[in-house]
């Protein structure tokens, strides 16, 4: 009678070992998050940067350097922790707010994911 008890015993217990393994990776595969990423399109050439003392996202001209755009909070960009280039589009992730924010380039314009 204990067999069936002890056979479960070690099928939970390799399934807790299991779960605690480092992930494979497979995940390199994604696009990495980060704080600075190269976009050229429609006659631009930027650098998207994640200012760390303010959370907020700046556009610099790629060939001279030049700030060009700042967008934070009163752009309805929350605190920014990093963003991913997919495209035409910027994905953008804060620290406190689990949504990503979805932005279309070049307009940098907040878009609904709905509306893609």
């Amino acid at each position: 009678m204990r067999r069936p008890g002890i056979v479960l015993l070690v099928v939970l217990s390799a399934i807790l070992l299991w779960s605690w393994l480092p992930a494979s990776d497979e995940t390199t595969e994604l696009p990495a998050a980060n704080q600075l990423v190269h976009w050229q399109g429609a006659g631009h050439d930027w650098l998207l940067v994640v200012d760390p003392q303010t959370r907020e996202l700046v556009v610099y001209d790629a060939r001279d350097g030049r700030p060009l755009q700042r967008l934070g909070a009163e752009d309805g960009v929350p605190p920014v922790q990093s963003i991913v280039l997919q495209g035409p589009w910027l994905f953008v992730t804060g620290g406190q707010h689990p949504k990503v924010r979805l932005l279309k380039l070049p307009q940098l314009q907040a878009v609904s994911a709905r509306t893609r």
